[in-house]
C-alpha cells in the first residue's frame, strides 16, 4: 500500500496506481467513490478535482515486486474489446486486484465495483537460480466470474482465460512468460456460485 497526500495533508492509504488510470478508491478502508490519477498531478474523486497528489510510494521496491510487476502487465496489455458479455457484442468490465483484499470480494461484482470479471495476483514463489544472478518466478493469477444478468460465470471465465493467454503469448516482455493451468473450482455462497480457475504465471528475472 502506499500513502496519498491531497493538497499536502494526508488522508489515507491505497493501492499504488500509475496515473491517468481510472477505478475505485478505498481510503483507510472507506470507499469514496471513483477516483481518476491525472498525468497533472491532481486526484478526481467522482469527476471532482479534490487537489494536488503528491507521491504514490508503494512499500517494496517495484522493480522486484512480483505481484506489482504482474499486475502492471496484466493492466497495460489486456484488451478490454476481447471481454465481451454473453452476447459477445456488450464490453465486460474487469479488474486487476491482489489476493486477500481486505474488503469483500462482492463489492467488485456488485456496487460499487460492478466487475463482470476479476483478475486475481497471488503471492509469488521466487525460485533463485546457480550463481545468484538469475530468479525464476511464479505466480499465480486467478480469474473469478459470477453468474449476472447478460453474463453467464462460466463462458465469461473462459472468455477471461482466453485473453490471458494470449497476453502471455504476445508480450512476454524480455522474458518468455509461460502460463500453467489448474483446476477449475466453484464455490457456492449462499444464492451466488463463484466460479475460478488459476494460472501460474512463470518467467526469469535477473537480479
Amino acid at each position: 500500500m502506499g500513502t496519498v497526500y491531497v493538497d499536502s495533508t494526508t488522508v489515507g492509504w491505497f493501492e499504488p496506481q500509475y496515473s491517468g488510470t481510472i477505478g475505485h478508491i478505498f481510503v483507510d478502508n472507506i470507499y469514496v467513490g471513483i477516483f481518476t490519477l491525472a498525468t497533472s498531478g491532481h486526484v478526481f474523486v467522482d469527476a471532482v478535482d479534490v487537489g494536488d497528489y503528491i507521491a504514490l510510494q508503494p512499500p517494496i521496491t517495484v522493480e522486484l515486486d512480483a505481484r506489482y510487476r504482474t499486475r502492471i502487465w496484466l493492466n497495460t496489455y489486456i484488451d478490454r474489446s476481447k471481454l465481451t458479455k454473453d452476447d459477445g457484442v456488450t464490453p465486460a468490465s474487469y479488474v486487476v486486484i491482489y489476493e486477500n483484499p481486505d474488503y469483500p470480494l462482492s463489492t467488485e461484482f456488485y456496487a460499487p465495483g460492478n466487475n463482470d470479471i476479476v483478475f486475481c495476483v497471488g503471492t509469488p514463489e521466487t525460485e533463485v537460480l546457480p550463481l545468484g544472478i538469475e530468479y525464476i518466478e511464479k505466480v499465480p493469477i486467478t480469474i473469478w466470474c459470477i453468474d449476472k444478468s447478460n453474463v453467464t460465470g462460466t463462458k465469461i471465465r473462459w472468455t477471461a482465460e482466453r485473453e490471458l493467454r494470449r497476453v502471455a503469448k504476445n508480450y512476454s516482455v524480455g522474458s518468455l512468460r509461460i502460463l500453467d493451468r489448474l483446476t477449475d473450482n466453484e464455490q457456492h455462497l449462499g444464492s451466488t456460485t463463484l466460479y475460478s480457475v488459476t494460472y501460474v504465471l512463470r518467467y526469469k528475472r535477473y537480479a
